[in-house]
């Protein structure tokens, strides 16, 4: 057991002959940096797919517009879809530009200039999303507190009022909640390596 622990660290303190250059590196990062993108760009492909599929696989969806014309949000909830499905193409193909970039840099500065560029992207993304999100539904809550009857007629009971909005602010911080976990969990997984591999690019750079 002793000679295995000694001939495990002599492998993990030999030192290698092999040097490589700064253009090999880069090219050995690249890789990792193009795999992340490129399911950056997939995952967003498959976002959008799921996003145009969602009236098919939700029971009574169309249903829920009648409810957003009798708080007279119809105009409304449908511009924001429209948005939504705008904001969601734009950033497919900033990723797919990036992606596209990144399969033919072969500098260090491209290179690190990409990483940025998605980085950004992906966090402009998210941001905008929960944005939406959130003044969506902000709006139709104050709305249902003013047409909603169910809501009305129990805001006439003592103290109702203040117990309906903080019941609101619960829902509304608990839907965000979820959703920017989920962003994080989905696309902050694939942006560590391009944090790591920026790093490493850096140090190649001094």
């Amino acid at each position: 057991m002793d000679e295995l622990k000694l001939l495990k660290n002599k492998w993990a303190n030999q030192k290698f002959d092999k040097q490589y250059s700064a253009e090999e590196l880069n090219g050995l990062i690249q890789k990792k940096s193009k795999s992340s993108i490129k399911y950056i760009f997939y995952l967003s492909v498959a976002e959008f797919f799921l996003y145009i599929s969602i009236p098919f696989i939700v029971p009574n969806y169309y249903e829920s517009f009648d409810y957003y014309k009798s708080l007279n949000l119809y105009e409304f909830s449908i511009a924001i879809s429209v948005i939504g499905y705008i904001l969601l193409l734009y950033f497919m193909l900033r990723f797919f530009r990036n992606y596209k970039r990144i399969s033919v840099t072969d500098s260090v500065k491209g290179h690190l200039s990409t990483i940025l560029n998605t980085r950004r992207a992906v966090n402009q993304y998210i941001y905008f999303s929960l944005g939406i999100l959130l003044v969506f539904l902000c709006v139709v809550m104050y709305s249902a507190l003013l047409f909603d009857e169910n809501l009305v007629a129990f805001q006439e009971k003592k103290d109702s009022i203040v117990m309906i909005i903080f019941i609101i602010g619960i829902v509304i911080s608990l839907i965000i909640g979820v959703f920017g976990l989920l962003y994080y969990f989905l696309y902050g997984r694939l942006l560590n390596p391009l944090k790591k591999n920026e790093k490493e690019l850096m140090n190649i750079n001094h």
